[in-house]
């Protein structure tokens, strides 16, 4: 429940339903609808996600390490195994399990690379005082085209999109649950090239495996440059420091 919450409030901003007044390379605090968070993480304007929350404050110079937890996965209406008609407007399938098995895997390993190529964080396994706990969350997931099991037999299905979903990452403090950034982005699920392509499993795991790629890479800058700050401005100061270049 903590974390549906909280992406409610994250996917009302996603929506345009606050606007960030920031500099382009400070760190300021948003106002208006969405802009603080249920527990107190205020909206600020911060590549390279489309949303970025952080607790005023903070200071992740602490933080050398991370662990990264399994993600979840929740569709954004209940989906319909089996196959729809050409003119049905809500074709929302269910993927697999083992789809979403292999899902969960290549967000793990996506994330561990990236953070384990940071200058600043090492990846581990347990808790500790300088230990962030990094959780991902898959909302919204919508699969627009049927996987290889509702396809009819013989059938080739091309696509330059096979859905969308939007991704929830949260650091805390490991140890408290204290949170401290969370961001949000909503990605197609397409090709880099944005073409056409052959809807397979091999096909659709590589535009998965790619979005989660660059969305580790965006998570291992956008921490980094969080840590080169001294710290997370007060909203009852400045907020005067300048974005590091990544």
């Amino acid at each position: 429940m903590r974390h549906s919450i909280h992406c409610l409030a994250i996917l009302m901003v996603v929506a345009g339903l606050a606007c960030a007044q920031a500099a382009p390379f400070g760190v300021e605090y948003a106002t208006g609808q969405g802009s603080v968070a249920p527990d107190g993480l205020h909206l600020v304007q911060w590549e390279p996600f489309r949303v970025t929350y952080v607790k005023p404050g903070a200071d992740l110079q602490r933080y050398t390490k991370v662990v990264v937890q399994e993600v979840t996965v929740s569709y954004k209406t209940p989906p319909r195994p089996g196959r729809f008609a050409q003119s049905d407007l809500d074709s929302n399938y269910a993927l697999p399990d083992s789809a979403i098995r292999s899902l969960k895997q290549y967000f793990h390993a996506a994330f561990v690379k990236a953070l384990g190529e940071s200058k600043t964080f090492t990846v581990v396994d347990t808790p500790g005082p300088d230990v962030l706990l990094l959780s991902g969350h898959i909302v919204n997931l919508e699969i627009d085209v049927p996987p290889s099991r509702d396809q009819e037999p013989g059938e080739t299905v091309y696509a330059s999109s096979s859905g969308q979903m939007t991704l929830i990452l949260e650091a805390r403090d490991s140890q408290s649950g204290e949170p401290l950034v969370r961001v949000g982005q909503v990605r197609a699920i397409e090709m880099a090239d944005g073409g056409f392509y052959q809807s397979d499993p091999v096909s659709n795991s590589s535009a998965v495996r790619e979005i989660f790629e660059n969305w580790a890479r965006d998570l291992q800058r956008e921490l980094d440059q969080f840590h080169a700050l001294p710290e997370l401005p007060p909203l009852n100061e400045p907020a005067s420091y300048a974005a590091p270049k990544p």
